[in-house]
C-alpha cells in the first residue's frame, strides 16, 4: 500500500494548501518550503506556562525559571508545552483546520507539534489524554471535534488511551476570539464538567487544545479535572499566543 501511494504521489503530485506547489512524495497538505516558515518554539521558555522568553542568553542554567504571570499568579495546571508561535504559517494552517471543514489537517498538525515537543510528551509519562471538548451544537455546525482528533494522533503515537465523552462542555459558550482576557474568564465559568472522576482519579493527564492564548479555557477545563482527582495535568497544544 506504501508502495502505491508513493507512485501515486509521482504521478499525481500533492498540493500545498498554502503556496499551492508539490508537496512532493508524502501524503502531507503542507510543503517542506512553507513547514520551514514555522515559527518553532526553541530556546528559553517559562518551566510553567511554556511561553517563550524573548532573552539573547540561554537559561538552561536554571530550569525552573517562571515568566513573571506564573509567579503572580501560578497556573492551575502542572506544565504546559507548546510546538510553535501563533503567527503566520501555523496560524493560516490552524484556521484552515478550523474554520474551513478540512479535517484531515489534523496529520499534518501532529507531525508539527511532534517536531518539537515529543521528547517532552515521553518524558512526562501521561496515563490519559483529554481534549477540550466543544459544546454539541458548535460540534454539528463545524462536523468534528479538531482538538478530538489530535488528541486521539497523540494517543496513537504514545500508545496511552484518550478519554471520551467525559470531560464535557456543557453550556454554550461565544467564540473566544475577539474578547478581552475577563471576558474569556467569565465567558468559560461553569462551562465543562466531568462524568466519571474514577477515570481521572490519581492520573497523569495530558490536556490537548489546539491553541493556548490568555488559557481562560485551559484553566477552566484544568480546574474541573483537578476537582475530579487528576493527580498531574499537562497541557499541550499546537501553538501558544
Amino acid at each position: 500500500m506504501n508502495l502505491l501511494n508513493k507512485i501515486f504521489n509521482i504521478v499525481f503530485p500533492g498540493k500545498c494548501l498554502l503556496c499551492n506547489d508539490s508537496t512532493g512524495l508524502n501524503t502531507e497538505n503542507i510543503c517542506s518550503k512553507c513547514m520551514d516558515k514555522i515559527a518553532f518554539i526553541k530556546g528559553s521558555t517559562c518551566a510553567r506556562c511554556g511561553i517563550p522568553f524573548e532573552v539573547s542568553y540561554s537559561l538552561e542554567d536554571n530550569l525552573d525559571y517562571l515568566c513573571q504571570r506564573c509567579r503572580i499568579f501560578s497556573p492551575s495546571f502542572d506544565m504546559a508545552l507548546s510546538a510553535c508561535r501563533y503567527d503566520g504559517v501555523i496560524k493560516e494552517i490552524i484556521s484552515a483546520y478550523k474554520y474551513q471543514n478540512k479535517p484531515y489537517l489534523g496529520n499534518d498538525i501532529i507531525s508539527i507539534m511532534l517536531r518539537v515537543v515529543e521528547r517532552g510528551l515521553v518524558e512526562l509519562s501521561p496515563e490519559l489524554i483529554i481534549a477540550v471538548p466543544l459544546h454539541v451544537k458548535r460540534l454539528r455546525e463545524r462536523g468534528y471535534d479538531q482538538a478530538y482528533i489530535l488528541a486521539e494522533g497523540i494517543g496513537r503515537y504514545l500508545n496511552i488511551p484518550v478519554s471520551c465523552g467525559n470531560l464535557t462542555r456543557i453550556r454554550y459558550t461565544v467564540p473566544q476570539v475577539n474578547l478581552s482576557r475577563d471576558e474569556r474568564i467569565k465567558n468559560v465559568k461553569g462551562a465543562f464538567s466531568v462524568k466519571d472522576t474514577h477515570e481521572l482519579k490519581g492520573k497523569r493527564v495530558f490536556l490537548i487544545d489546539d491553541v493556548f492564548t490568555t488559557g481562560a479555557t485551559i484553566e477552566e477545563c484544568v480546574k474541573i479535572i483537578r476537582d475530579a482527582g487528576a493527580e498531574k495535568i499537562y497541557v499541550v497544544t499546537v501553538a501558544r499566543a
